[in-house]
């Protein structure tokens, strides 16, 4: 976990750098809202079938052979956003990526591997802490950044820096310590077994988790990639003030994650979750009735998206309700329902967002309100107050 640690703190600050413009980098290249919601679109459904693969690999070969080849991988694709002539080319770096991407079953595995359950919750929050910390600085950064060098200009050295810092975090993975041998043999006969009978799992308590995180992220995607745009273009929030507000969402998000790993383990993870629904149906909500010209609504109505996070308590629950020597395989079926969910309502979105921008945030707020109320009634508290390796 510490080897992770340092790799997320070294890569996170840059990460959160791009992620402030991202959107209105491909506005720059010459796309539209709709081409954000191809490029979203793409990168998620190639995604879920590349956890498909690394799903696999994770539970065949281990974690640390997928983990940092695909590491390096994912950093060297950061060159093509970077010198980027037009948003064909981001188009392209976004599925290369979640091609490498295919080592997150196994960054999701090693993590669930290595911590009890009465501690997952607060130790993946604490992991994840130094990088939320040093991330903080992304977004000033960019902020400075596009005011002084212009937007373009200032989006192709942070995704340069991106690269190169990625890929040294590949290397540093090398000290990764492996927490699974693997199985024996692999084969596409095989795998095809493999997840014939890891599907079988999903009959109880863990299809429905999975689905559940699956349609509220999918949501989260069919909104998230256009706030950006609507804020800057549609509202009349500046670049800069924009800038202000994801400092400001980062430095709520950094405390609010703290606050949710440790309700996690004390109160329950599906209370956790539904918490963090509530508060993005409410700040999404807001967002779509936002007056133009009034750069303090948004910056509320974005800290209210974001007043709870329910990630910690969905990793929690999922590590909880899986085995060992299938994790691999149930991280990769997870993410392949969200991946492909996740790239339709993108698009959508982005169709939506044709129409009359407002629906693209209305429609997912009002959508996520009985994703509350289910989350609360039919997924479990999880291994709370309970001590050792389940299994």
């Amino acid at each position: 976990m510490t080897i992770l640690a340092i790799t997320w703190a070294l890569m996170g600050p840059f990460s959160s750098a791009t992620d402030v413009y991202s959107s209105l980098y491909i506005l720059e290249l010459g796309g539209g809202p709709l081409e954000v919601g191809i490029v979203a679109m793409s990168g998620m459904i190639v995604l879920a079938f590349s956890r498909l693969i690394g799903g696999y690999l994770t539970d065949s070969l281990g974690r640390k052979r997928i983990i940092v080849p695909m590491t390096i991988v994912y950093g060297l694709a950061y060159i093509l956003y970077a010198i980027a002539p037009d948003w064909t080319w981001v188009l392209l770096g976004s599925i290369v990526t979640s091609i490498a991407l295919m080592y997150q079953p196994a960054i999701q595995a090693i993590v669930a591997d290595t911590l009890p359950p009465n501690m997952r919750g607060r130790g993946l929050t604490a992991a994840r802490t130094p990088s939320q910390i040093v991330s903080l600085a992304g977004p000033p950064m960019a902020t400075i950044m596009v005011s002084m060098m212009g937007l373009v200009s200032a989006m192709r050295l942070l995704y340069l820096v991106t690269a190169i810092v990625t890929v040294i975090a590949g290397g540093l993975r090398l000290l990764l310590i492996e927490t699974y041998a693997g199985g024996a043999g692999m084969g596409l006969r095989r795998a095809l077994k493999e997840y014939a009978a890891s599907l079988k799992l999903l009959r109880g308590d863990l299809g429905k988790l999975i689905l559940v995180t699956s349609s509220t992220r999918s949501l989260y995607r069919m909104s998230f990639p256009f706030v950006q745009i609507y804020a800057v273009k549609w509202l009349g929030v500046s670049k800069e003030f924009w800038g202000i507000i994801s400092t400001f969402m980062s430095i709520e998000s950094t405390f609010t994650t703290l606050l949710s790993g440790f309700l996690t383990d004390k109160i329950g993870r599906n209370v956790v979750m539904a918490l963090g629904y509530a508060s993005g149906s409410m700040g999404l909500g807001m967002l779509a009735l936002a007056p133009k010209n009034d750069p303090l609504y948004v910056l509320i109505s974005m800290l209210v998206t974001v007043a709870f996070a329910s990630r910690p308590a969905a990793l929690a629950l999922i590590a909880d309700l899986t085995e060992r020597d299938v994790r691999g395989k149930i991280n990769a079926i997870s993410g392949l329902l969200e991946g492909n969910l996740s790239g339709t309502l993108s698009a959508v979105g982005g169709i939506f967002y044709d129409l009359y921008a407002p629906l693209t945030f209305g429609i997912a707020s009002i959508l996520l309100i009985p994703l509350v109320a289910v989350t609360l009634r039919i997924l479990p508290q999880g291994l709370i107050g309970k001590t050792g390796e389940e299994g």
